[in-house]
């Protein structure tokens, strides 16, 4: 799962060791290596660290999902019944 979502490999745990690391001069590159990230993610979390003195926050990802009324939520099972069973035929 994590090569098709990169922000699922960041997780807490690995962005508090990226600056208690990073505080105590261990290079990018090592600490890339050890957690399986890129280096420009553990840039990324040193330079918004740097910038804010918090840790980055993540947040969620993907397509916000809607709301949707019920007369679309029956028109689209009614259309699916439909193709459904003239697909069969």
């Amino acid at each position: 799962m994590g090569k098709r979502n990169k922000v699922v490999k960041l997780t807490q745990k690995k962005i508090r060791y990226i600056i208690r690391y990073k505080t105590n001069n261990i290079s990018t590159k090592s600490i890339a290596k050890d957690l399986k990230l890129s280096e420009s993610t553990v840039k990324r979390v040193w330079m918004h660290w740097i910038r804010t003195k918090m840790p980055l926050n993540i947040n969620k990802f993907g397509r916000k999902k809607k709301k949707m009324d019920e007369s679309s939520e029956q028109l689209i099972l009614e259309v699916t019944l439909i193709t459904s069973a003239g697909a069969s035929t």
